[in-house]
C-alpha cells in the first residue's frame, strides 16, 4: 500500500470503491424535495455538477453524509425531470434510503437504490487517462474486443471533487456488471491499479471523515472543517435567489432543514465543543488504537479516535475529534480550523485509552 500511494504524487493510480452505495432520486419535485431535507442548497444545482451534503438530526447532529451528483444526461426514464445520485458509505446507506423513503410525502420523486460502482483515479496524469480511456481506438467497422475493452462502458458518469485532497483526480460511477472492464480500460489507458489503503490514507491527510468510523453521536457540522467549509469565524456565505451551492457539506445562508438552528447558532454565537484533526500515531507499539477508543490528556478523556492508517511519508496517521481546548493548545491558541494537524507541537502527547 505505501508503494502504491506513491502513484498518485508520481503517475496516477485507478482504486476500486465499489463498496460504496448510490442512491438515484429521480422525479420533477427531486431538487425542491430534497433542499428542504439537507444542510446543502441544491434547488439550483446545475446538470453536471457535483457537491456534497448532511442529513441532521433535531439537535443539529450529523446523522449522514454523501456526494450529490446530477448527471449531464437527462432523467433514466426518459422525461424531462432531474435526477440526482447520492452516494454514502455502506454502514450509513440504509438508514439514509429509509429516511428518504419516509420523508417522500406527495413529493413527486423516486428513491431507490442503483447498481452503479464507484472508481476514484488519482494523479497528475489523471487527465491523459481519461482522455485515452474515452477514446474508441478501434477502426470503423471492427468489433471491439470482449475480454479487454479500449473505452468506458455506455453509462459511464464522471465527476469531481474538490475534497478528496488533491485536484487532480476524477471519480467515476459506471454500471456494477461492467466494474471489471471499466477498471480494465483505466489501466490500459495509464492508470496503475491502486489498493484502497492508499485512498485512505488520502482521506485522512486530507482531514476529510466517514461518519461510521470517525464520528459519533454528538458530532455538529462545525467540528468538521470539511463540512462547513471555513472556520468557524469566517463570513458565511449569502445566499440569493439564483445562488448555488458551496463546495462544502453545508450552505450557511439557506433555507429551513432539520438541525439548522444548531449550525446557525455556533456559526453566529458560539463555537464548536471538538474539531476533527489528523494526529500523528506513534509507530513504536505494536498495537494500534481501534475507532471508537477514548484518547485521554492525563486521565482526562478528551476525544475518540478514528480511522488509523499507515502513510508512505508521515507512518501511522489517524483522524481524531479532540476537545478545542486541547488543540488550540497544541498549535498556540486560535484554532478554527478542523485540518489542523496536532502534531504541529510535537511536545503535546495524547493516549488511546484501550
Amino acid at each position: 500500500p505505501l508503494g502504491e500511494q506513491r502513484a498518485f504524487e508520481r503517475s496516477t493510480g485507478a482504486v476500486d470503491r465499489s463498496h460504496q452505495r448510490v442512491l438515484q432520486i429521480s422525479g420533477a419535485d427531486t431538487l425542491s424535495w430534497l433542499n428542504s431535507l439537507i444542510s446543502q442548497k441544491v434547488d439550483a444545482l446545475a446538470p453536471g455538477s457535483t457537491t456534497n451534503g448532511l442529513i441532521l438530526d433535531a439537535k443539529g447532529h450529523v446523522e449522514h453524509a454523501f456526494t450529490i451528483v446530477r448527471p449531464q444526461e437527462s432523467s433514466p426514464t426518459g422525461a424531462d425531470e432531474p435526477t440526482v445520485y447520492l452516494i454514502s458509505e455502506p454502514d450509513t446507506f440504509d438508514a439514509l434510503q429509509t429516511y428518504l423513503t419516509q420523508m417522500v410525502f406527495w413529493s413527486a420523486v423516486s428513491v431507490h437504490e442503483v447498481d452503479l460502482a464507484l472508481i476514484t483515479v488519482i494523479g497528475p496524469d489523471t487527465s491523459t487517462v481519461m482522455a485515452k480511456a474515452f477514446e474508441d481506438h478501434h477502426a470503423p467497422g471492427t468489433p471491439a474486443a470482449t475480454t479487454q475493452p479500449d473505452t468506458l462502458p455506455e453509462g459511464t458518469i464522471t465527476f469531481t471533487d474538490s475534497l478528496v485532497g488533491t485536484e487532480d483526480s476524477v471519480h467515476l460511477l459506471v454500471p456494477r456488471p461492467s466494474l471489471t472492464d471499466a477498471f480494465t480500460t483505466l489501466t490500459k489507458a495509464g492508470a496503475k491499479p491502486t489498493g484502497l489503503m492508499a485512498y485512505e490514507a488520502e482521506r485522512v491527510k486530507a482531514v476529510i471523515p466517514e461518519v461510521h468510523a470517525d464520528l459519533d453521536d454528538r458530532t455538529v457540522p462545525h467540528e468538521i472543517e470539511a463540512f462547513i467549509g471555513t472556520p468557524a469565524n469566517a463570513p458565511t456565505q449569502r445566499a440569493t435567489v439564483d445562488d448555488g451551492p458551496t463546495s462544502s457539506y453545508v450552505h450557511l445562508n439557506k433555507g429551513c432543514y432539520r438541525g439548522q438552528e444548531t449550525v446557525s447558532r455556533i456559526q453566529n454565537l458560539g463555537r464548536p465543543p471538538r474539531l476533527l484533526v489528523k494526529l500523528q500515531v506513534d509507530g513504536y507499539s505494536a498495537r494500534r488504537p481501534e475507532p471508537g477508543e477514548a484518547i485521554t490528556s492525563g486521565k482526562r478523556k478528551v476525544g475518540r479516535i478514528g480511522t488509523v492508517v499507515d502513510d508512505c511519508d508521515e507512518g501511522p496517521i489517524a483522524l481524531g475529534l479532540v476537545k478545542r481546548s486541547i488543540v488550540e493548545k497544541a498549535i498556540g491558541g486560535g484554532a478554527t480550523g478542523g485540518a489542523r494537524s496536532s502534531s504541529a507541537t510535537p511536545t503535546t502527547a495524547l493516549e488511546v485509552d484501550g
